[in-house]
Formats: structure tokens, sequence, C-alpha cells
């Protein structure tokens, strides 16, 4: 076949990711198949609305019957009208698509358009149209009476004229065949008319070789210009307290902004445009590759740090880009936030072997790619398959026994922010118990993230009433065990729920009985606790016990043998689960409680202490307890007691539901209790504390108190079992001390003078907290089916 590959040339000229695929396509077919290939470009400027319409014009008009096939991949090029026409597209005109400004009217009307669109109301994928609508549009540029802001660029008129346009272009009468250069590509709204079938062709680069020499800066290679997001890079960069070196190879028009941002640093260095060897180089001594575009369609430089055995950093919005880099693995992918990069960066560098391993891991992902295999898909017979839709997100139904919203303890806490971050790649049903004069409601608590809350019945209640009274303890869960049936809604609804998921989680077991009497599918435990340690804890010595911890036990075990995947909250959860059930290994995950470091504002200890003098705590020191109702948290507000009388120049700042237990009364005057507030009131609480206590002795999981202190930069004081499954080091980042000295060890951080080491602790527990503990790192390590 004689094959033309028809592409604009920008104007002014630039080289970027589509010259690269042009030239690589162009050059192995001709070498690597019996066909000849010819690159034909037309000059294509796009600076305002008519040089666009003109390119348009010129494509449209082009006579290329002379070749057996034409293949297009960008605008205005598939305007070209021939028999056998393949697009491989890379992108549309993305400001006038799925980046047009949403401050901008998509429609518009004026009398001197009345002719222009009504050639545009008639049906799309009309190619007899273009000569009048041509005709028709360039009548108007020789009027001098019409505003300028007709013709604006982007704009309505420009918006409505080329989406006209693409759909004749790329209409099924005039393309055989449709493919993309990415699943990002292919699922974008309005890039291929509905119901076709679209392949995803991946390319490789086409730099002729890649080489791994060493890993001694960090290199990235881009046009610098705002969509590529050099500016996030070097912001978090200079948070970053290394002496390695931060390359940037590119030229555009932001280089100018990009250099006054990094003026300062001796660090940054701009290496401009450079050859393909000096890429290969560069790339080859790099430790990672950070890589941040916004909505790439592909992103060539992931292939190419991949290739040369380096890690890749980037963002979750960075589209084409995050189907290569998985989290952990290959690379690691944060929050667009300098904050979250500068984290990410740190434990790249600090962990150079995990880095290393990552690029290696990258490397064999990636070498599958090739030309051979590339133009071998391209040119092969047009496949009979199904189209190719948006790839459905799995969609999870999540069961426990108790309401989410508001997240105001921790349990509560855990599942909202785990399953938000979740949300990010699944839809996600949260279906709780509530209260029995409460409504059955749905609602969304996040993009992605929607609460199915159904009531109790009042029998239900009842029986719980029945047993904490006679078990002197908080057992609703046992009672849910034991009795779901008496809310009669609970079944039917997660019936349903299950019959629209792809997957159920058990959140802890007390509902795995109900949904496994409705649902046969797979299965996930997500285990908060050791929920048969938490009851012994809990219920202790009580005669009436046995029976129910025996349950608690038996059904804790089956969720474990029954379920795919166990998330376990700690590795000391992990090993005990492993030796209670004989769980298999690997199908645990580890799923720590976590930190949103977007919403627990870091509060410096200069300004923690200048927040207390505006707020005229009269010299006296706050320190902060926090916790739900739940015997642990009880049993270390007993020893809070104990220590607000031996230390009463402190004052004891109390929140949570723990608030509300009897323990209380009768309590010494420097003790407040809060009682569960607003994020904001506990934002400012954690804001002036001098300490955030953890007393506790007891319990299961992690103690997500301890984490929310720590990320906030109060300094911590907690026992070495409130510590438990989170590894901050005493000594280093925390306060740690046996409950039997905690007043002595309370006493001397109250009185430190040493405020440097103060600030040395804090700002290092935050840092380890931010970035081992944000949840969306968190839930981004856990694959999902």
């Amino acid at each position: 076949m004689k094959i033309a590959i028809i592409a604009p040339s920008p104007v002014p000229f630039t080289i970027g990711g589509a010259e690269k695929l042009w030239w690589g396509l162009t050059q192995h077919i001709n070498q690597l198949t019996p066909h000849q290939a010819e690159l034909i470009k037309l000059p294509s400027p796009e600076a305002d609305f008519w040089s666009l319409m003109r390119s348009y014009l010129a494509f449209s008009r082009l006579d290329l019957k002379h070749f057996d096939l034409v293949i297009s991949t960008k605008y205005p090029a598939w305007m070209v009208d021939h028999p056998n026409h393949c697009c491989y597209l890379q992108h549309k005109l993305r400001g006038l698509y799925d980046t047009y400004p949403a401050h901008l009217p998509k429609t518009l009307a004026h009398p001197a358009l009345k002719g222009l669109l009504a050639l545009l109301s008639g049906p799309p994928g009309d190619r007899e149209r273009l000569e009048p609508l041509f005709s028709e549009l360039f009548e108007l540029e020789t009027r001098d009476d019409l505003p300028a802001e007709l013709f604006a660029f982007p704009g309505p008129l420009a918006r409505t004229l080329v989406h006209y346009l693409d759909a004749i272009a790329l209409a099924p009468s005039a393309i055989r065949r449709y493919a993309a250069i990415s699943r990002t590509v292919a699922k974008r709204p309005d890039y291929f008319p509905s119901g076709v079938p679209v392949e995803v062709i991946y390319h490789p680069s086409d730099l002729p070789r890649f080489e791994n020499r060493g890993y001694d800066y960090i290199f990235t290679a881009s046009r610098l210009d705002g969509a590529k997001r050099l500016d996030l890079i070097i912001r978090a960069f200079r948070g970053l307290r290394t002496e390695i070196e931060l390359r940037i190879a590119g030229e555009g028009p932001d280089e100018g902004r990009l250099r006054e941002l990094a003026a300062g640093d001796p660090r940054i260095c701009f290496l401009g445009r450079i050859t393909d060897e000096e890429l290969i180089r560069q790339y080859a001594g790099a430790l990672f590759v950070p890589f941040v575009p916004y909505q790439e369609d592909y992103g060539l430089v992931t292939i190419e740090a991949m290739l040369s055995h380096k890690a890749v950093l980037t963002t979750h919005d960075a589209g084409g880009v995050a189907e290569w880099v998985e989290p952990g693995v290959t690379g690691l992918i944060v929050a667009p936030e300098p904050t979250a990069l500068t984290q990410a960066m740190e434990a790249l560098v600090a962990d150079r072997a995990a880095t290393i391993a990552m690029g290696e891991a990258g490397f064999e992902k990636a070498r599958a790619l090739s030309w051979r295999s590339t133009v071998e898909a391209l040119l092969a017979p047009a496949p009979s398959k199904a189209p190719l839709r948006s790839p459905r997100r799995p969609r999870l139904t999540v069961a426990l026994d108790y309401p989410v919203h508001p997240a105001v303890s921790g349990g509560r806490k855990r599942v909202y922010h785990f399953y938000k971050a979740l949300a990010r790649r699944a839809d996600v049903t949260l279906l709780t118990l509530g209260a029995p004069d409460e409504p059955r409601c749905r609602l969304t608590l996040a993009p992605g993230l929607n609460e199915w809350r159904i009531p109790r019945s009042h029998r239900h209640l009842a029986l719980e009433r029945q047993f904490e009274a006679r078990l002197g303890a908080s057992v609703g869960d046992i009672v849910t065990l034991l009795y779901y049936r008496e809310s009669p809604e609970l079944l039917p609804a997660l019936r349903q729920a299950a019959e629209e998921s792809d997957l159920v989680i058990v959140s802890h077991c007390y509902l795995y009985p109900a949904v496994r009497e409705v649902y046969t599918g797979p299965l996930w435990y997500d285990a908060h606790n050791v929920e048969w340690d938490m009851k012994c804890a809990v219920l202790g010595d009580h005669p009436e016990a046995a029976e129910y911890l025996d349950r608690v036990k038996e059904t804790e075990a089956a969720c474990c043998r029954d379920s795919l995947v166990v998330l376990a909250c700690s590795e000391d959860n992990r090993d005990r689960l492993i030796e209670l059930y004989e769980v298999e290994p690997g199908k645990i995950r580890l799923a720590p409680n976590g930190v949103d470091p977007h919403a627990l504002p870091f509060v410096p200890f200069a300004e923690r202490r200048a927040l207390r003098e505006r707020l005229g705590l009269d010299g006296r020191l706050p320190v902060l307890f926090m916790g739900s109702w739940h015997q642990p948290n009880i049993e270390a507000g007993v020893g809070l007691l104990a220590l607000a009388r031996a230390c009463p120049e402190l004052d004891f700042f109390v929140l949570g539901s723990v608030c509300y237990h009897a323990l209380w009364e009768g309590r010494p005057e420097n003790v407040h209790l809060f009682g569960v507030v607003e994020e904001e009131v506990k934002n400012v609480l954690l804001g002036i504390a001098h300490a955030g206590l953890n007393p506790v002795v007891s319990g299961s999981g992690t103690n997500l108190k301890t984490v929310e202190y720590a990320a906030a930069g109060v300094p911590v004081l907690t026992t070495p079992f409130g510590n438990r499954g989170l590894g901050l080091v005493d000594g280093e980042e925390i306060w740690e001390a046996p409950l039997e000295s905690f007043a002595e060890a309370l006493q001397r951080l109250s009185r430190a003078t040493d405020e440097a080491e103060l600030i040395r602790r804090t700002t290092r527990a935050a840092e380890r907290t931010r970035r081992a503990f944000d949840w969306q790192t968190i839930a981004d390590r856990i694959p999902l089916p």
C-alpha cells in the first residue's frame, strides 16, 4: 500500500509528542513493512479564529486519492476526504472541547450569523455542506461592521464551528477505522462518534535507544507551557531539603516565568532545548523523573523515563501518564499540590533502593512497547469487536452497622476518608444502619461516595439497650450480628445494593452473615481491628461474655476465610489475623489509619504560642485528648483524670463522644469537656494545644488521634501501646512513656525550655505522618478489581 500520514505543521514550528509519533510511524512503516509511507504536512496556524478556519478549509480540499490509505491523528488534518481513512486520534483542539473555559458561553446569536447558524443546524456529518458553510463564513470576514468578539478564540462561534467540522471529518461514513493513543483519549466526551469501535494502541518513543548510567539528580523534559505544570514541580522541589539537583529540559512560552520562580535556588538548572543524544544522557543519569501535566493525552516522557530505568512521579489528574504509573510499583501518584509532591520527592530521594526498584519495574512494563507492534496493530484489518467504552468504574458497596456522616469519631473518620480516597477510582456506596426514627436516606458525601442509611427498628434498639445494661459495655455491633433481621429494611437494601455492585466490602465483621444471606459474589473484609481481641478487652471476665465472644470469633474467622482481600490497619493486626485464623498472608493488604493533609493545617510552634495569647489563655498550657465513646478511650479517660489531678497547672481539653460518659462526673476543675465539635473547632484546639495525649493501653488497630496530633504539629505524648502500628520514633518525633510514668513525662514536656527540640520533633513527626499516612496515598496502594 501507498500510505499518507497527514498532519498539521504548527505555526510557529515546535516539536512535541505529535511530531515524534508522525516521524516514528513514517520511518517504521517504511522499514518494517512492505508498504510505503509519506508524511504530508500543511502549515496550520491557530493563533486566531480566521487562521484556524483557513487550516480546516485547506485540509478539507486536499486530494490524496493517489494513496491507498490515509492516517490522520490530529485536527484539522482529519478534514481530508479519502475512501480508506484511519483516524489514530491524539487529541482534538482541547481548548474548544474538554478544557473550554467554563465562564464562556457555548452558544450565541447575532443577526449577521443567521445564515451560518442555519447551515450549522443541519444534520452532522454531511460533507456536502462544507463548501456553502465556508463560503458563508468567509463572507463574514469581509465585513467591518461586526463586533470582534463574535470571532473570539476561544469563543462560542469557534467552538460550534470546530465541533461541527470535526463531526463531518470523523463521521462513521468518513472513517474506516478509529484508534486512540491512550484510554484517556478514548474515553473523553465528544471525541468519537457514539457507538463506534475504538482501539487503544500505545506507541513507543522515537528515541533510538535508552541507557541507565546512574541516579545522581532529578530530571524532567517538557515543553515549557502552562499545561505541563513545571511550576508545580519547581514549587515542590524548592521545599525539598537536599542538595540533589533538578534539571529541566525544554523551551516554550512559560520559560521566563519558570526561571523567575526558580530564581535563588542554585539546585535548579534549565537545560533549554537539547538534542536527542543529550536527552538520552540526561534520562540515563536521573534518580527519578517528575512529570505532572494536566490531563495529558499520553505523555512520552513517561515511556522514555521507564525505558531509562527511572521511576516516575506524577499526579492523579495527569491523564494518560497515570495509565503507566502504578503507585509504589513503577512510581508514585499524588495529589496535584506542591506539598504532596514535596513529600513524594522526599520519599523517593530518601529511599533510593525503593526508587531504583520502581525504575526497574517501569522498564519491564515499558519494554513491551515497540514500533513493530504499533505499526502492525494500526495496519491490521479493522476488528469487529464491540466499541471500546470508557472503562466503567468499579461499583463497590461497603456494609457497616453504624452511620458515617458526620465523620466525628475514629471509626467514622476512617470509613469516610479511606473510601472518599478510593472513590477517585470507584463508585462507592456505604450502606449503613442509622437510628430508628431517622428516615431512610441517601447522602452524597463526596464525588463518587454516597451513604445509603437504613434505620434500625425500635426492637433492634431495645435489644441493644438490654445487652448493654446486662453486659456493662457498648455491644451494639454484637446485637446487630445476632439480630440483624430485627431491622426488616436491612436485607432488602443490602440485596439491592449488592446486585448493583461489582464487589461488597464488609467493614468490621458484624454484617457478614447478613451480606452472605443476600449476596454470593466477591467479598472483601475491611478489618478496622482484630474484633475478637477488641471484644475480649471490652467484655473482660463478664460471666455471660463467653458465648458472645465465641460468636464474634467464629464470624470474624468466616469473614477472613471467605474474603478475597482483607484490609488490615497495621502489621500487628495482620500478624494477629494470620495467627488466629490462618489467613493467607498474600491476601492481606495494609490500609492504616491516615490523615487528610488538606483538611488538617500544620501549626508551627511560634504560631501555636501566639494563638494561645490571642485567645487569652492566661499563660496556662492546654493539653488535648480526643476520643470516641469506645472502651479503650473510656479506660484512657480514667487515666486522664489521674493525670489532671497530678498536673493541676495544666488545662486538659477533651474532645469527642467520650465526653458523654459518666466517668467525668466529679472531674477536677482543669478538665474541660468539649464533646463532639465541628472540624473548624477541632482544628483551633489542635492549633493551640501544647501536647496531644494518647494514654491508651488497650484496643486493636491503630489510633487515629496520634496521627492527627502529629500531622497538625502538636507534640505527641503517647504510651507505647498508643504508637502501635505507626512507628513514630520516640526521642526523634514523639514523646513516649508507659502509663505509670505518664504524669512525670507530661510535666517534663510542659516545662521544656528547649524550643528547638520541640520544633525538631514536631516537624519530623508531621513530615513523616503526612508522607506515610495521607489517606489518598493509602487508598492508591489498594488495587481494585
